[in-house]
């Protein structure tokens, strides 16, 4: 390619625009928000006609150069794919053209988050446009624009399960209209809730670490703010098709959105369709629905708005696995969930979910500077994944570690037998390393010839049924140009229905309702075998709840308050949260084991939580700012880590108790016309937390759960994000976290036997009380280290393109406590490979990826005479691991189940993990009118 000539040309075109234009003319502009007035910082300005491409700066302010007196057709792209089309008109004899306004600010680094099947990536142009004198004002940074770190997050390193700051998923909060998104149960967002509704979910703001918010005292991570109401959506019809080789195939949407009338009416529905009869990995499927309707007014100093929304999906999982078993395969992407019936796939991990979730809003201006927003949201629905049950019979699961090889070889020691063995199951893995359904059939159907039609294998699923009701009050006045107070409360109130239901019985007439691991061990009373003492010996049909049944019930309350100065060279701010959450058990069934401490509801346990934070930013000029945050305080542990076993019974740890929590970042930001930078160092620690890891343990022949106590982690870092922009059509991004997520204490444990009566720890070989020596071990939170670098072109004839390559390396396993303990190891020779094995964490390997992105717009009436102005084609197409790299390993685990005891069962309890997809695409065209 001849380089040189083609640059020539390019500062031809650069040379005639500016002849075209003279600097006698500057003509200015603001672009605001439509719905809240703010100020739309570094969005990209088009204007193919004068060809000029220009930006916003902090304060949604732009400029150009022209003499050309005349209306121009325009673009403004605030995340280089979704564009809006507007006239700017220049006269000479004015510098100030009115002040256009848009619709909700979206970002790239959105789309990623809430539907995993597209791509999307950082695209802005950015020019500051006229600079700022000392002398000046000093825009804030407190709600600071987007910047390239947290579009490589999302896109770049996102699939590959990296996470932020290394934290975990519930401190990371997310909001719509007013409503978290956190399950208090659990504190994580489920984007299944709201998945493929990509059209009216883009108007986002995002908060990273410990800035202030103005809905909530926020996460320590990244907070999201979501604004949903119908008039927030751009005006328009909007038709799109998807193809894909990711987890669906296919997707259809359409949208449609009224804008606001003239009487202050507004709505907006979406409606969208994913599938894939057969997914990417075999055995995979994909069938989901996604729907939301949204209606709104505006009065005078009230804005009342009610959206309803909800994404019905079901899906065949794929799971992880030994590298045996990949071995065996002849595949990176075996999936132990399927197999044939009467020769058809099916796979046997399905996951079900839909939990509608209804909000009213209303925003009233009591005053001009005074704001109340009230919301309320109601959501109801079920999760749900099916797993096999069986009862006096072989394990179907087809990568037991009984059924490979490996396992003969520790039986037998008879290495021919083995080679045989693997070359058996490598010339034909369908047969012997899938489920093998028809079998399970068949025994099934013996007992309905020889018996009463009692079943041995039957497909179940995991059920959590969510009632939750959600109200949300902010309060925020404007004390003067230079003082903003924010108050709120939010208060919460959950029930969770947590239990297996019979999903199908596989032939069979019937499950017995009984604890088979108690059944087994022979006890003198046929009792303790019952799972319900108020109804024994149920007879299970499909549809029927058996082997667990509890509510899991949540009440939270909290209530901030903030204050936030800005004045020309300082800003700061301070906040305070305080806080209470209930939880309490009801069970439903009356255990046979547990027949006083099962059925009924437990113990009330209340938790007192306070928070506060605070930070300062120098404004060193209008472009140099430093700035300093740091927060303290206490959280309260989730359910699944009060209750010792809740499947089973109300039994609570002992002295449950609060988390500390304390953090700080420090940071350097940089806004110049052509450069932008953001660089900060954070730390965050979490105290005193507890964690229960539950697992099969071989050696008592039952479900064990190991509480750990006393548990610290640190988690520190750098982050830079940084835009250069090479020429007003060319931009490079790069971004880079280097960091490191790590437990920094050893941690108490107890092991607790779900068939022992007495409800006591397991007694180990030295005393009640054990040690996990797990301090300055890796926390697996993804890449630890992970860089990007993005080259993006914006044409002005309405096309871009993109290429950006990530490094992501310092990725490790997730460790078993139970091999970090005295107990754990006894009996093993300390200078022996199986020690030290044992011991050591393992790390897998850097890897490299290249992706691309390229969209273009068509307006149609420059094709089509009869189309209107408001006709719309776009055409993007994503393109991620281009080099095809397969053997990626995307997370792993060792099993807790390492059977050190007899120091021979250790090679069967393999570490489990999944491979990465390797080359993707995502092709996308929509229509809009």
């Amino acid at each position: 390619m001849r380089i040189f000539p083609k640059v020539t040309l390019a500062l031809l075109a650069l040379l005639a625009a500016h002849v075209a234009c003279a600097q006698s003319n500057i003509t200015f502009g603001t672009v605001i928000n439509k719905t809240t007035k703010e100020p739309v910082a570094e969005a990209s300005i088009a204007i193919p006609a004068l060809r000029i491409i220009t930006s916003t700066d902090g304060d949604g302010k732009f400029s150009f150069v022209c003499e050309q007196s005349g209306t121009y057709d325009a673009t403004i792209s605030t995340d280089g794919i979704n564009e809006f089309a507007v006239k700017i008109t220049v006269d000479i004899g004015k510098t100030v053209i009115p002040v256009i306004e848009i619709e909700g600010e979206t970002s790239i680094a959105n789309l990623q988050l809430i539907d995993n099947g597209s791509m999307s990536l950082e695209s802005s142009a950015s020019d500051d446009g006229v600079g700022m004198s000392g002398g000046m004002n000093v825009s804030s940074i407190l709600n600071a624009a987007r910047d390239p770190f947290l579009n490589a997050a999302a896109f770049g390193w996102g699939p590959y399960f990296f996470s932020l700051r290394g934290l975990d998923n519930e401190q990371h909060e997310q909001y719509i209209n007013g409503i978290p998104m956190n399950d208090p149960e659990n504190g994580r967002v489920d984007f299944n809730a709201y998945s493929g509704l990509n059209d009216v979910f883009r108007g986002r703001t995002f908060n990273l670490g410990l800035q202030p918010n103005d809905y909530a005292f926020g996460g320590y991570g990244l907070n999201t703010y979501v604004d949903a109401s119908a008039s927030s959506q751009r005006p328009q019809t909007r038709i799109s098709y998807a193809s894909t080789n990711r987890n669906y195939r296919n997707r259809l949407m359409l949208t449609h959105s009224s804008g606001l009338n003239k009487k202050g009416w507004a709505y907006s529905f979406s409606l969208s369709r994913r599938w894939a009869q057969a997914g990417p990995i075999p055995g995979t499927f994909y069938d989901a629905y996604g729907y939301y309707a949204a209606i709104e007014k505006k009065y005078k100093h009230h804005d009342i708005s009610l959206i309803a929304f909800g994404a019905p999906m079901q899906r065949g999982k794929n799971g992880p696995t030994t590298a045996e078993a990949f071995s065996l395969a002849g595949s990176n992407y075996y999936n132990p969930y399927w197999g044939y019936q009467n020769g058809e796939v099916r796979n046997s991990r399905v996951f079900k979910n839909h939990t509608p979730l209804f909000i009213l809003s209303d925003k009233w201006d009591i005053t001009d500077k005074t704001r109340l927003t009230a919301s309320v949201g109601y959501q109801t629905g079920e999760t749900s994944t099916t797993t096999f049950d069986w009862y006096n019979s072989a394990d179907p699961r087809p990568d037991y570690y009984r059924y490979l090889p490996s396992w003969d070889s520790i039986e037998t020691g008879n290495m021919d037998l083995v080679n045989q063995l693997r070359a058996l199951y490598s010339s034909n893995p369908n047969q012997y390393l899938q489920v093998n359904w028809d079998r399970l059939y068949q025994v099934n159907y013996f007992n309905n010839q020889t018996g009463d039609g009692r079943a041995s294998y039957i497909l179940g699923a995991d059920v959590i049924h969510t009632r939750n009701l959600t109200s949300n009050i902010n309060l925020q006045h404007q004390v003067d140009d230079h003082i903003t107070l924010n108050t709120g409360v939010l208060y919460q109130n959950q029930r969770n229905q947590n239990f297996r239901r019979v999903e199908d019985l596989l032939g069979a007439q019937y499950w017995l309702n009984i604890n088979q691991f108690a059944e087994r061990d022979n006890r003198p009373n046929p009792g303790l075998a019952q799972l319900d003492l108020n109804n024994p010996n149920q007879k299970m049909v499909v549809g029927d709840r058996y082997g667990y049944n509890y509510d899991m019930l949540l009440r939270s309350a909290a209530f901030f308050t903030q204050a936030i100065f800005k004045y020309n060279r300082f800003d700061f701010f301070i906040a305070h949260e305080i806080g209470n959450t209930a939880v309490s058990r009801d069970g439903m069934y009356l255990s046979g084991l547990y027949p006083t401490n099962s059925f009924g509801l437990s113990d009330q346990v209340d938790f007192n939580t306070n928070r506060s934070k605070a930070g300062l930013t120098f404004k060193i000029n209008g472009r140099n700012y430093l700035y300093a945050n740091g927060a303290v305080g206490t959280r309260a542990p989730f359910a699944d880590n009060i209750f010792i076993s809740p499947r089973t019974r109300n039994q609570l740890v002992e002295r449950p108790n609060v988390e500390r929590v304390r953090s700080a970042e420090v940071g350097y930001l940089l806004r110049s016309p052509n450069f932008k930078t953001r660089i900060s160092g954070y730390v965050t620690e979490t105290k005193d937390a507890t964690e229960i890891n539950r697992y099969y343990n071989d050696n008592v022949a039952s479900f064990v759960n190991m509480v750990l106590r006393g548990v610290n982690k640190r988690s520190t870092g750098i982050e830079i994000g940084s835009e250069i922009k090479i020429s007003p059509a060319v931009t490079l991004n790069l971004a880079a976290s280097v960091g490191q997520a790590f437990y920094t204490s050893r941690a108490n444990f107890k092991e607790y036997d779900d068939n022992d009566t007495n409800q006591q720890a397991l007694v180990s070989l030295i005393s009640e009380y054990d040690t996990a020596y797990i301090a300055n071990y890796h926390i697996p939170k993804g890449p630890q280290t992970a860089l990007s670098a993005n080259v993006f072109y914006r044409s002005p004839k309405y096309w871009f393109g993109s290429v950006n390559l990530n490094y992501m390396a310092d990725k490790w396993f997730d460790i078993a406590p139970t091999a970090r303990s005295v107990e754990g190891v006894d009996g093993l020779d300390p200078t022996g490979e199986m020690y030290r094995s044992l011991l050591s964490q393992r790390k897998i390997p850097a890897y490299f990826v290249v992706g691309a992105f390229a969209g273009k717009s068509f307006k149609l009436n420059n094709y089509f005479k009869k189309a209107s102005n408001d006709m719309f084609l776009f055409a993007n197409l994503g393109l991620s691991n281009i080099l095809n790299k397969q053997d990626i390993i995307l997370y792993g685990f060792e099993n807790n189940r390492t059977g050190v005891a007899d120091n021979q069962d250790l090679p069967a309890f393999g570490d489990r993990f999944a491979y990465a997809l390797g080359f993707q695409y995502f092709l996308n065209i929509a229509f809009t009118f």
